[in-house]
């Protein structure tokens, strides 16, 4: 089994997403498939090198990773960019189809972006006994109900949605057979798991030698970003415990530290973007609490499932989290404390519940690790492979 995964994200700059993708790829790597990552080449100074890509996402089972030769020297969003990327895909796609024309390889055709897999459906409909062996699928990670995202919805061969709410929400407005839809979740790695560290050991690490308890987010951090203001909202409400965000450039940081020092909140570290990802887990095992409070003004709530929610549960401490569709499947009563979604108040009141009943934060904690622990991309993407098996008749 081959798999071509297709995205639109530059990985020579860590993000989220590229987080994600890189990880997908590991997870069916680590069970046997043939991947192979399609990414475009974005020419920037601060790039991480190709020779280190693995090492920067802690990936230890490498696969293929092809670099499409584009002119973009920035960020890739917009028409222009998007039409580019479809070309070169297409091309690439047409080569895999050429060269599988005499092979019995079952061969399965990926990408979070639903917009990339309309070449491929359509080449397949030009060239249906060449593209036989090619199934095409879906890893949704939020879905919309119009135009040629329902398109792609209904004629991708199969959907696999990163959380339950996706899936339903196919099935009961699109009415697309639950036969050929799956959930993959946003697991952690099998080296994450491996290499876990201790509290005290993650605060040396990071250099944290104060008494107050820790309240740590990890993530994006933009300027109009309403999680971050409601994070920071409480911290001015709560000087006794010292908060942490880490992500930012240079420019957002100085807005919240600007912002800070208005309102004379002293209690804030603010660490900007790190470019290792693997740093991210020792600000994680150091913290008291974790916050992760996205609001529907940044993300699409209903659909929506962190990188960070299983990463977060890893780390063993309390979560402190709104009460959202999309991550019922991993969070409950029992290892995560929700709270009011938008809700200053009720932001304060999880937080101080999480470090004030120390008992129950650390209960709550150790029950999110041992729930994660068999929430990895090798055993999440076994599942996938033996889905996409029987869908593709491999």
């Amino acid at each position: 089994m081959k798999l071509l995964y297709y995205t639109q994200y530059d990985i020579l700059r860590p993000r989220t997403n590229q987080i994600g993708d890189m990880r997908i790829c590991e997870g069916f790597a680590e069970n046997g498939v043939d991947v192979e990552l399609i990414v475009p080449y974005v020419y920037r100074k601060d790039n991480v090198k190709k020779e280190e890509v693995f090492d920067m996402y802690g990936v230890k089972t490498k696969f293929k990773i092809t670099y499409l030769n584009t002119n973009f020297k920035d960020i890739v969003a917009g028409a222009k960019h998007f039409a580019i990327i479809n070309m070169l895909n297409s091309r690439h796609f047409m080569k895999a189809l050429a060269a599988g024309r005499n092979s019995d390889e079952c061969v399965m055709v990926m990408s979070r972006n639903s917009s990339l897999l309309i070449p491929h459906l359509l080449i397949r409909k030009l060239y249906p006994k060449r593209a036989r062996k090619f199934t095409i699928i879906h890893w949704a990670h939020e879905i919309k109900m119009i135009g040629r995202f329902t398109w792609v919805y209904r004629n991708a061969d199969a959907i696999i949605g990163t959380n339950s709410t996706i899936t339903e929400h196919l099935e009961k407005y699109l009415d697309l057979d639950p036969a050929r839809m799956e959930v993959s979740l946003n697991p952690i790695t099998e080296h994450q798991l491996k290499t876990r560290v201790s509290k005290a050991v993650a605060r040396k690490h990071i250099g944290y030698t104060g008494k107050k308890p820790l309240v740590v987010y990890t993530g994006k951090l933009f300027k109009t970003q309403r999680e971050a203001h409601f994070i920071l909202d409480a911290a001015a409400r709560l000087p006794q415990y010292q908060f942490l965000l880490t992500g930012g450039k240079p420019d957002v940081v100085a807005y919240y530290e600007k912002w800070c020092r208005e309102r004379k909140v002293e209690n804030v570290t603010l660490t900007g973007y790190i470019v290792d990802y693997t740093e991210v887990i020792y600000y994680q095992t150091a913290a008291d609490a974790l916050i992760s409070y996205y609001t529907k003004d940044d993300h699409f709530v209903e659909y929506n499932f962190p990188n960070k929610v299983c990463e977060y549960m890893l780390a063993g401490n309390p979560i402190i989290t709104p009460e959202y569709p999309a991550t019922r499947d991993v969070l409950n009563e029992q290892n995560a404390i929700f709270v009011n979604p938008e809700d200053l108040e009720s932001l304060i009141s999880g937080i101080q519940k999480a470090i004030e009943n120390k008992e129950e934060g650390e209960r709550i904690g150790k029950k999110g690790l041992e729930d994660v622990k068999e929430i990895t991309f090798k055993k999440r993407a076994l599942v996938m492979k033996n889905f996409m098996q029987r869908i593709g008749n491999c």
